[in-house]
């Protein structure tokens, strides 16, 4: 007689999108990339050899640290459930092999381990088929997320959703009149919101900074600031997002920054991915109704801006000069933008208070990482990245 456990069948799990709130693929991207400006070569040798072999690639270049991962508590729980229960669980996904069985180790509660090989994306279809190969026909529940999955739902017992907007959620219905819907669909705009940071949009206020010297209101000069302003604060934006991928492992380290939409998974990856250009080209556009000379301190923001990111903010002291430099900028901004000429004693002034206040700003942050018993960035959770063209 076969055993009841044995007669249930697996609990099957997707890892992006719906064990986790987030992409392995976007994750060991920007884990490795906010190592070595390199990476992306390296993305661009994986792809030319296939999605599978670039998820390889990019799990040997940057695999995330699973303990930081943004998982999606209902999931987590009803697998935790299943298996209390005596039921088998089952992790299979497009992500990588090496990085799904990292996951399944440290969860605990998967019996077997499933992922894209190198050479065979297990997405879709392909999914599909091995599962039904290794189940059998209605052999497995499978917990998806998006419409990939439909063809893995459509030879399950029955279906769990993470997440679905109602329009797919119908279409699984339609399918099994049984299935779970777990994790309602929230909107994305006020996470999107929330990290383009409005309220950092006050330190561009700086750019009015040479009019007020030079007592100048006019109609024409302030018009021109406040493009200037608007400008300056979307290309801000793309550069807030941008650092955000950037510092994914170390945010979530941190008690408050583990809170940003990107780090805690409020906002999908690929959102914020695909809002870093939308912005700064939507700041640029606006930058072109200035004088051109307004368009190059704006690229040089962002120039330096992506140098201090990748590199420039390792190295002490440097660091400083370069905040010192970022603020000092706005104000040159302001000046471009209006036609005004900065004198030394404004240029002298701005520059010694930016950097006494970007000192106060490192500071403080080396005074919360040793409270939190860190003594590096590296220490919060970034890995070095090993990859090697």
């Amino acid at each position: 007689m076969q055993d009841l456990k044995d007669a249930r069948p697996v609990l099957v799990v997707d890892l992006d999108g719906t064990l986790i709130r987030s992409d392995m693929l976007y994750e060991s991207f920007w884990s490795s990339f906010s190592q070595d400006w390199r990476t992306p070569l390296w993305a661009v040798a994986g792809l030319m050899r296939g999605r599978a072999a670039l998820k390889a690639r990019m799990a040997q270049c940057g695999a995330p640290d699973p303990a930081t991962l943004p998982f999606t508590p209902e999931v987590l729980e009803y697998v935790k459930t299943w298996r209390d229960g005596g039921g088998r669980t089952a992790l299979v996904t497009a992500a990588d092999q090496a990085l799904a069985e990292s996951i399944a180790d440290y969860l605990g509660v998967f019996d077997e381990v499933h992922g894209s090989d190198g050479r065979t994306n297990l997405k879709g279809r392909e999914k599909a088929n091995f599962l039904v190969a290794r189940f059998g026909e209605r052999g497995y529940i499978y917990i998806g997320d998006s419409s990939a999955d439909i063809p893995v739902w459509k030879s399950a017992a029955t279906a769990v959703t993470v997440g679905l907007a109602n329009g797919l959620r119908d279409t699984v219905q339609a399918m099994h009149a049984d299935a779970t819907h777990l994790a309602p669909p929230a909107s994305i705009v006020p996470a999107a919101l929330r990290a383009m940071r409005p309220h950092q949009w006050l330190k561009n206020l700086l750019i009015f900074f040479p009019l007020l010297a030079a007592h100048l209101f006019s109609t024409l000069a302030l018009g021109q600031a406040f493009v200037a302003f608007l400008a300056y604060s979307l290309v801000a934006s793309s550069v807030y997002l941008l650092n955000d991928l950037l510092d994914l492992a170390s945010d979530r380290a941190h008690p408050r920054k583990r809170k940003r939409p990107l780090a805690s998974g409020a906002l999908p990856l690929a959102t914020g991915m695909a809002l870093v250009p939308i912005l700064l080209l939507a700041g640029l556009a606006l930058s072109l109704t200035l004088a051109p000379l307004f368009l190059l301190v704006i690229c040089g923001y962002y120039l330096l801006t992506i140098a201090y990111s990748l590199w420039l903010k390792r190295r002490p002291i440097i660091d400083i000069c370069t905040l010192a430099s970022l603020y000092t900028l706005r104000v040159a901004a302001g000046a471009a933008a209006t036609g005004l000429a900065l004198s030394v004693w404004l240029l002298a002034f701005s520059a010694f208070l930016f950097f006494a206040l970007a000192a106060v700003k490192r500071q403080a942050e080396l005074v919360d990482m040793a409270q939190r018993g860190l003594q590096s960035v590296a220490a919060a959770g970034i890995g070095s990245a090993t990859c090697r063209l």
